[in-house]
């Protein structure tokens, strides 16, 4: 019995290739929105709270809000360091009516703001869906995560979701 002089028929063969399109498209589809949805967060016992400047420097150059999404843009750095290399940093919204918290997928960039050469990858960019996230006033936080410690930095800024 020879495999390879197996008779395939045409139809079945498109319809098993546009199947397997269509799975894969929505697999991608949903992985790509999974980038731009809230996550709830729960700061673990090790988070030190900050909600005055000092031991973590923080700035928002742009927060856009429309009604289906918000824009963040900004910069985040310990202070003490003369030069960034890679680093975890994310925006979190904290409602302040239930004290939840939510956690923006958030991505490191240049941030041509920064003055000082070594912290020009101090920026950070984020964008979400406002799809599932309670209307209310909420308060914009920056986790700053490494090795040893994760601190979350209140930006003192307020915003109406």
């Amino acid at each position: 019995m020879n495999f390879l002089d197996v008779e395939i028929n045409k139809k079945l063969y498109v319809r098993i290739l546009i199947i397997c399109i269509i799975v894969v498209i929505l697999f991608l589809g949903l992985t790509m929105s999974s980038f731009l949805i809230f996550k709830p967060y729960t700061p673990s016992e090790n988070t030190k709270i900050v909600t005055e400047e000092g031991i973590i420097n923080t700035h928002i150059d742009m927060l856009e809000l429309d009604s289906k999404k918000i824009e963040i843009s900004g910069w985040a750095y310990k202070e003490g360091i003369d030069e960034i290399g890679t680093f975890n940093c994310n925006y979190v919204l904290k409602n302040q009516e239930t004290g939840k918290m939510y956690l923006m997928r958030t991505q490191m960039e240049e941030n041509i703001n920064i003055q000082d050469e070594g912290l020009k990858k101090a920026g950070l960019h984020a964008q979400c869906l406002l799809f599932g996230i309670p209307r209310g006033m909420y308060d914009i936080y920056v986790l700053y995560q490494n090795d040893e410690e994760d601190i979350l930095a209140f930006t003192l800024i307020s915003r109406e979701l």
